[in-house]
């Protein structure tokens, strides 16, 4: 008898290894994170942006105010309870920096044989919100209550509805959290199906998997006395259970374990014909059952063993991967390495040969700048004047020239073909020219001005001749006033100019046709440019201009400024001191240019009479 007692207590424990409390519910699940973002509207459940499974999801069990038991999800957001059977409890779940939620369990009325075996619940699947709760949540409320139904053998959801201003949705089907849960828990109808018979004690092993927190002191008490080894549920007697290192088990370890439990078998077999009372056959049952599992763990301990060959091999290959990787990435620093050295050296180079031209440049702006007369001189010709100039490069192909002769007051702006070192080489050019014209030769006259201009640049630049190589000139606007006489005569060549008089703003026409460029020989004799003479009261203003202004990219669609802005500015700053025209004019230009980089020279002149 003391034998017979020993084979049914080593069937017993061994069936009830990992299996289900009698008289309590064991739940299993998984939570996992969603986002929602309020700003977004109502999505629909085929929306939902599943984060994946949420670690540290603290579970608590109440039945009315008193907590009952509590655990946290593991690394995987695996979760685990166990549940006393005949009571009603609320199941809730929270997260720093999620929502929180609930769900209530039902266990007041479990059929007496579902009881004394024991319930589980496998693949509770729960969602948490990644920005607040759910509305109907939110005041302690739950998701529904999760029931056993004695007619189906099963556990039934049963939802809980809420009215539209308690829904985070519009329509309960789009509510992520219950319908996950509702096909969570038709998953575990079979697993509700057939419960343990009953007299047979089980334990509740593993019910909370790798969180540390334990639920139910009677459980853990079971567990203590269970005469089995955790991983492969070997009776003490077996080879492989003094095997202490699993991950160094062999074949030859599983050919021995084949054989004993084949060994088994036969034995089993030879026993049944000597079995007589139904003490016997309970015990031959139990044998079965205890032989059937463990030929599973057998099976199991052979999957693991190539599983763990197959990452072995896949280590190996890993390693020789990452080594090859780490020879290529050498050579690859290497070649870089080397690259970027000889691409210092070129940097060095090129450096020291732009600093050269830098120089030059800065040399030649000085040099363009001493011929140009200076402020002083300005204010001496034309007290009330301004003048707005902002090169594209160091050195610009726009600049401006005054003179004053013969009781005539005489300004100009020219703005040269191209810019930088090519537009500042015409502006020496064309500067030369017109002190020639109109310091030694006395012409005055804007119209014989820009005639004898462009014969001057016809000819320095042998364009008289219709193979010459040189196409470049300049369009500009010239004016002569005389102050006794409050006469201003205006001439232009493609550039015009603005007389702003009572705040009424009035294009000086030019003609179209710039300064040099290829033409007719017997044209250019014949071709004399037009004046135009307007008479000017104080106060009056007179603008000069090239292109740059109006043609700068920029503003909030990246635009042209364009003429009707331009003129709309003057308009307004015409009645300023001269020196606010001229900070309000770069103001505007900045500001409508923000970070669009400037494309041309840009000169702006103005004289008050």
């Amino acid at each position: 008898m003391k034998q017979l007692a020993a084979l049914l207590f080593l069937s017993i424990t061994f069936i009830s290894f990992g299996q289900r409390t009698p008289e309590h519910l064991i739940i299993r699940g998984t939570v996992m994170g969603y986002q929602y973002d309020p700003s977004a509207g109502i999505f629909k459940k085929d929306q939902v942006d599943i984060q994946g499974t949420l670690e540290g999801v603290t579970f608590e069990a109440f039945v009315g105010s008193k907590s009952i038991t509590k655990t946290k999800s593991s690394s995987g957001g695996d979760f685990g309870l166990s549940l006393e059977i005949g009571k009603k409890y609320a199941l809730k779940y929270s997260k720093s920096g999620y929502g929180n939620s609930r769900i209530d369990i039902d266990l007041s009325e479990i059929p007496e044989n579902f009881a004394k075996g024991g319930l589980l619940l496998k693949n509770i699947e729960l969602l948490l919100n990644h920005f607040k709760s759910d509305k109907a949540i939110d005041n302690g409320k739950t998701l529904g209550e999760i029931k056993f139904n004695s007619s189906k053998k099963q556990f039934v959801y049963n939802p809980q509805i809420y009215d539209k201003k308690e829904r985070l949705f519009k329509k309960e089907e789009d509510n992520a959290a219950k319908t996950l849960l509702a096909e969570s828990i038709d998953k575990n109808k079979s697993n509700n199906a057939t419960p343990f018979k009953t007299g047979v004690t089980v334990t509740a092993d593993n019910v909370n998997d790798n969180n540390g927190v334990t639920e139910n002191p009677d459980i853990n008490e079971n567990k203590k006395n269970t005469a089995v080894i955790p991983r492969l549920g070997l009776t003490k007697d077996s080879p492989l259970a003094k095997i202490d290192n699993w991950n160094a088990i062999t074949k030859d370890d599983l050919d021995v374990r084949a054989q004993e439990i084949q060994d088994a078998w036969a034995q089993l077999e030879k026993d049944k014909l000597i079995a007589v009372t139904p003490e016997d056959f309970l015990v031959i049952q139990a044998r079965e059952e205890l032989l059937k599992a463990a030929e599973k763990e057998l099976d199991a301990a052979k999957l693991y063993i190539v599983e763990q060959d197959e990452k072995l091999s896949a280590q190996k290959s890993f390693n020789i991967l990452l080594i090859l990787g780490l020879l290529i990435l050498a050579a690859f620093a290497f070649i870089l390495f080397k690259r970027n050295k000889e691409k210092k050296t070129a940097n060095a180079l090129l450096a020291a040969k732009n600093k050269k031209i830098t120089d030059s440049i800065n040399y030649a702006e000085r040099i363009q700048r001493s011929i140009l007369l200076s402020d002083a001189k300005i204010k001496g010709i034309f007290p009330s004047s301004f003048i707005y100039h902002k090169p594209l490069a160091i050195v610009s192909g726009d600049f401006y020239w005054f003179s004053e002769i013969k009781g005539k007051k005489i300004v100009a702006a020219i703005d040269c073909t191209g810019h930088g070192v090519p537009g500042a080489f015409m502006s020496l050019i064309a500067n030369t020219l017109l002190n020639q014209i109109v310091n030694e030769k006395g012409i005055t006259s804007t119209s014989q001005i820009l005639t004898e201009l462009n014969l001057g640049i016809q000819e320095a630049l042998h364009q008289e001749s219709n193979d010459g190589l040189s196409q470049d000139g300049m369009d500009m606007s010239i004016c002569a006033y005389d102050q006794n006489l409050k006469q201003l005569t205006f001439s232009g060549a493609m550039n015009f100019g603005y007389l702003v008089q009572n705040n009424e703003l009035t294009e000086l026409e030019a003609d179209i046709i710039g300064i040099g460029g290829m033409m007719r020989p017997e044209r250019l004799e014949k071709f004399k440019f037009q004046e135009q003479t307007l008479s000017l009261s104080t106060g009056d203003m007179v603008y000069l201009f090239s292109d740059g202004y109006m043609d700068q990219f920029g503003g909030s669609e990246n635009k042209k400024f364009n003429l009707t802005q331009f003129k709309e500015l003057l308009k307004k700053v015409s009645s300023m001191s001269v020196e606010d025209q001229k900070s309000e004019i770069d103001k505007a230009f900045v500001k409508w240019k923000g970070a669009t980089p400037q494309i041309d020279d840009v000169l702006v002149i103005g004289v008050k009479a």
